[in-house]
């Protein structure tokens, strides 16, 4: 059986959907036969940040509607094999997702792929809590700013109220330049206010920006922000690949 692991922030901007779609393809490079779930129902983006909006015939309203099956609704591409997107809808009465609906497509999928991975609406809505109460695994995405990371607490509580037991943080868009003066957070900074463990820290990057805005993905090009979720996706894999020594000194803005 696949193993379910939701992607979530408690606000929307803070790079959970490029995240979510970057390990799915990461997770492919592992041999894993990987699906992106967009819960983000009436905001449709993975479609977007892989290049494959045009491609997209079905979505998961054709589901829950009843209409199709789970297979007619899965989105491919060449350029990913061993990737399959369920695009959300952009128009769906939220009465036909039900929990048993939800946990009808969720088996089938567990069934079919190694990994699945929800990209879970902004927020702590219906549809958020609906993805939660069927993952194995949760990773919180935030920024080191203290309205993320209190935005992150909220939202790994309510992990742990559905019983999530393995819990992680991924830290993206981190600036070096602001560590090094001591006035963002550290990893250690968040982990210790969070008592979570990282998955791992994506640096900021132009190259990732310039990639969204092309609809193409930052893993395989060799920039700073795709090897670093290269790494994140060989973590969740199992491999023992080190974290990197980002915490600055102690006594600055966040230890005063």
């Amino acid at each position: 059986m696949g193993r379910v692991i939701v992607i979530a922030s408690g606000k929307g901007g803070v790079g959970k959907t490029t995240m979510t779609a970057n390990l799915g393809i990461a997770l492919t490079k592992q041999n894993k036969k990987t699906a992106l779930l967009d819960m983000d129902m009436g905001l449709r983006n993975i479609d977007v940040m892989l290049g494959m909006e045009n491609r997209v015939l079905d979505h998961l309203g054709d589901y829950f509607e009843g209409s199709l099956d789970w297979q007619e609704v899965l989105t491919t591409d060449e350029r990913y094999p061993g990737l399959s997107v369920l695009a959300a809808a952009q128009n769906l009465d939220p009465s036909l997702v039900t929990e048993d609906s939800f946990a009808r497509l969720i088996h089938e999928l567990k069934e079919n792929f190694d990994l699945i991975l929800i990209d879970a609406p902004a927020g702590i809505g219906p549809f958020f809590r609906l993805a939660i109460g069927q993952a194995d695994e949760g990773i919180v995405v935030a920024q080191p700013v203290v309205p993320s990371v209190r935005d992150a607490d909220k939202v790994l509580h309510l992990m742990e109220e559905a019983g999530i037991r393995r819990r992680f943080i991924l830290l993206n868009g981190l600036r070096y330049t602001l560590l090094r003066h001591g006035i963002t957070m550290t990893p250690q900074d968040i982990t210790e206010v969070l008592g979570t463990d990282l998955v791992g820290v994506v640096p900021e990057d132009v190259q990732a920006i310039i990639a969204c805005n092309k609809g193409e993905p930052v893993v395989g090009t060799g920039c700073k922000s795709g090897r670093a979720i290269e790494r994140i996706a060989g973590r969740m894999c199992g491999m023992a690949i080190p974290m990197p020594a980002l915490n600055r000194r102690r006594g600055g803005l966040f230890h005063r």
